[in-house]
């Protein structure tokens, strides 16, 4: 039976449908002189250029992803100020320096306290414009602290959001405008109840035009100084210095617009013809200076041909505000007493003629 099997075995594997047939070595020579098809040559070629193109867009993206979240990054919202119909505020200029100071909460961030490594730590323009902001909300804030007094002294939740308004070197300055805003709503509540001096727009603007002017005064002298060190050739068409005091005389400027339009637009006795059109002037003058906003600011010398000359603009703008703010300012301004007693006497003169004749 064994040797049975042994015999039949080769046989069994001879028998099988599956064993290859011989292959003839000259089948393949053919083959030899065959050509690749274009279309994968194609297909080939797109893949190493897509490759080679997505190797340098990574490249790309990494060197510019920092500079790019730089640009990104200097946001500044020059927009006016809209205060929304349901909102009720006892006095005008503590509505917008609260919407103020919101606005650089919740947009950009302090940019002066981010980390070396944060894109904003590369700004210049926005630092200059926030460190502008902060100042002229302090001054305008203390102003209205020496006119809102309490038992003799400036209130002191005006005084308290005049100093948190001031920049501290090393000091977020988060938390101190979070603690100024409150104050602020502290006092026009109080104010709204008649627990705290309201003063009136028609009290405010004489002395807040005033102290807007010299804003303009002093932005006008910081400006004249970097567009001279560039005549003189010590300078640069653009440098830091000059981006810082654009961008600081373009955030007091705004502040001015909007906290002149804000109590012009609740003075009610203002009547006089002569008043109303001084103010319009006024108000448009701010603006403009408000308004500027270059891609890149210039400062070119007197000989350029292709840029202007932004710093020279901006001193133009501050000065027609300036003079608008002092002319209106002798408008407001109430008769002297000399001239109420010449025409008392004069009215009482012409009174005691009329009595003498018969």
């Amino acid at each position: 039976m064994a040797a049975a099997a042994a015999v039949k075995l080769p046989r069994a594997y001879e028998e099988q449908e599956h064993v290859p047939a011989p292959v003839d070595p000259t089948h393949f020579i053919s083959l030899d002189y065959a050509e690749p098809s274009p279309i994968m040559i194609g297909f080939q070629k797109a893949w190493r250029s897509l490759k080679r193109m997505l190797k340098i867009g990574a490249v790309l993206a990494l060197v510019g992803a920092y500079p790019a979240a730089v640009v990104l990054s200097s946001h500044i919202n020059d927009k006016p100020i809209d205060i929304p119909a349901e909102q009720s505020w006892a006095v005008p200029g503590i509505a917008v320096a609260i919407h103020k100071i919101a606005r650089e909460l919740e947009g950009a961030g302090w940019a002066s306290n981010r980390p070396v490594w944060h894109p904003q730590a590369r700004l210049t323009a926005l630092p200059a414009w926030q460190s502008g902001t902060a100042e002229a909300l302090s001054q305008h804030m203390q102003l209205i602290s020496e006119l809102a007094p309490y038992e003799g002294a400036p209130d002191s939740d005006l005084a308290a959001a005049a100093r948190l308004l001031t920049e501290v070197s090393g000091e977020p300055m988060r938390p101190r405008l979070t603690a100024a805003a409150e104050a602020l709503n502290r006092f026009d509540t109080r104010a709204s109840r008649g627990l705290a001096m309201r003063p009136m727009p028609e009290e405010i603007m004489p002395q807040e035009l005033a102290l807007f002017a010299g804003w303009a005064a002093e932005d006008r002298a910081a400006l004249s100084d970097q567009i001279n060190a560039l005549q003189e050739g010590g300078g640069w068409p653009a440098s830091k210095d000059d981006i810082t005091a654009f961008y600081r005389a373009k955030a007091r400027a705004h502040v001015a617009h909007e906290m002149f339009a804000a109590n012009a637009d609740k003075a009610y006795n203002l009547s006089n013809t002569a008043i109303l059109v001084a103010a319009d002037r006024a108000e448009t003058a701010w603006g403009r200076a408000a308004e500027m906003k270059p891609i890149l600011v210039s400062n070119q010398s007197d000989s350029a041909v292709l840029n202007p000359n932004h710093l020279a603009s901006m001193a133009y703008f501050l000065l027609e505000a300036e003079v608008a703010s002092r002319h209106l300012i002798e408008l407001m301004a109430p008769p002297a007493a000399d001239e109420v007693i010449e025409e008392t006497s004069v009215a009482q003169t012409d009174e005691a003629a009329e009595v003498a004749l018969p």
